[in-house]
């Protein structure tokens, strides 16, 4: 791992419910969301927990429509949104199958609405929302393995004031990818590393390309320092800077493998290695709620009798001034 710009000492807090990998997450009311991903043995899950930082509490609402996993979060509209995935894998013989839907969760009526459907099945793509636009960028193809350029754009207040908005197509990716983090600075859409295809390989890319919404183009964004994927439900917006947590990277000339890194960028400069994690760990959920950094679950590489063992570990550490 690069040396870190900072050492920080993590208290290793009480376990999560349910050990969960690839989970997609999200701060509401300064309260941690985990939504879907793969339990033990690589199994969908449908459950979506809360997690109080005042108390370590966990919490379990109302299930998802269906299992899913690779799948990002937005908030918004008293709740969240999600689209795409993979949906529904029973077995691990099973291959779960890439979805279209879109869905919203209203807290305050404890209630899933169906919105309209993509126009293609995607998984692993990106969803971002900027003002009332919600963005879906990228992702797998139906074959799960085919990364789409394309990019949709869903109007929430069309959707509030008539019911009927449909998605339109904005300007397409420049390079299609998979697995790729996602973060809002500025009013710009970042679209950080991703690997290319998925069943066939798994290539890691350092590159980031960054959407202008105003002029509807992509530009070349500062590249990571190693080519990375599977941080999507740990990448976000704090004070102003884009944070990327643990998932799997791939040296130059190396082999691809867990990261250890918190890598953090400031607009306008080049990525920086903050700090390490306890270990390395693909795809956790993450977030910073009141200065306090929170990763919970993920993979750390554990097989046992050939099951595939997730991580329940809850760590954190304080970033201010970091």
């Amino acid at each position: 791992m690069t040396t870190p710009v900072h050492n920080v000492s993590w208290e290793r807090l009480p376990d999560m419910p349910v050990a969960k990998w690839e989970p997609a997450s999200l701060v509401i009311d300064d309260k941690l969301y985990v939504l879907g991903g793969y339990e033990d043995n690589i199994v969908s899950s449908r459950r979506v927990d809360v997690f109080d930082p005042t108390d370590g509490s966990w919490t379990q609402i109302q299930d998802c429509p269906s299992r899913i996993s690779h799948v990002d979060l937005v908030g918004g509209d008293a709740g969240f949104w999600f689209a795409g995935g993979m949906k529904d894998k029973p077995d691990r013989p099973t291959k779960d199958h890439i979805v279209s839907e879109v869905w919203h969760f209203n807290l305050e009526l404890d209630r899933y609405t169906a919105a309209p459907l993509l126009p293609g099945p995607r998984a692993g793509g990106a969803l971002a929302r900027i003002d009332d636009q919600l963005h879906y960028v990228s992702g797998l193809m139906k074959d799960r393995d085919t990364d789409s350029p394309d990019h949709f754009v869903f109007d929430l207040a069309m959707w509030r004031s008539t019911g009927s908005a449909e998605w339109s197509r904005a300007a397409p990716i420049p390079t299609p990818r998979n697995q790729h983090s996602v973060a809002v600075l500025n009013s710009q859409i970042y679209i950080i590393g991703g690997q290319f295809n998925h069943d066939s390989q798994q290539l890691d890319q350092s590159m980031v390309d960054v959407y202008d919404p105003e002029t509807d183009r992509w530009s070349e964004g500062p590249s990571l320092p190693v080519a990375h994927s599977h941080s999507e439900g740990a990448t976000f917006v704090h004070e102003d800077r884009i944070w990327m947590i643990g998932g799997h990277s791939t040296p130059e000339g190396g082999k691809k493998g867990f990261c250890g890194n918190v890598v953090t960028l400031r607009e306008g400069q080049e990525w920086e290695v903050t700090c390490h994690l306890p270990k390395p760990i693909s795809s956790p959920a993450a977030k910073v709620i009141k200065d306090q950094l929170y990763v919970a679950g993920g993979w750390d590489g554990r097989v046992e009798n050939d099951v595939w063992i997730m991580s329940p570990e809850v760590w954190t550490t304080c970033v201010q001034g970091l």
